[in-house]
């Protein structure tokens, strides 16, 4: 049953995907173009080098924050299939104070890079 309805909602999107960057007949650029201009965003890129080092350390961050989510709901599973085990209950709940430690680090980290980004571009004149 569940590979039918897979199959279905891969019929059903699949137009939209091949139409996904597809000339738009109305306008000068593709759909995606559009609805990236409407959110603010541009082809354009900047190459200044303080917004794209802050960029990947973003970038960086967020995939560690993934990680950290990803292992609170690792402890929380271990806790959950412990049976009773004190052992297993104790390193579930390590894991998840150190998951919840790294992300504070993670968000405190994330939170002195959009200063110090944010400070740069002022400063230079880049903004």
């Amino acid at each position: 049953m569940m590979i039918v309805a897979l199959m279905s909602l891969g019929f059903v999107f699949s137009p939209q995907c091949a139409l996904a960057d597809a000339p738009d007949i109305y306008g000068s650029g593709s759909p995606l173009e559009s609805v990236g201009d409407a959110a603010g965003v541009s082809q354009t890129s900047n190459t200044d080098l303080p917004q794209i080092v802050g960029q990947i350390i973003k970038v960086v961050l967020s995939f560690l924050g993934v990680i950290a989510v990803i292992l609170v709901i690792y402890a929380g599973f271990l806790w959950m299939t412990a049976g009773g085990s004190s052992e297993k209950v104790d390193k579930a709940k390590s894991i998840m104070v150190q998951a919840a430690i790294g992300l504070v680090i993670i968000l405190a980290a994330y939170s002195i890079t959009n200063f110090v980004v944010g400070g740069l571009t002022d400063a230079t004149g880049l903004n």
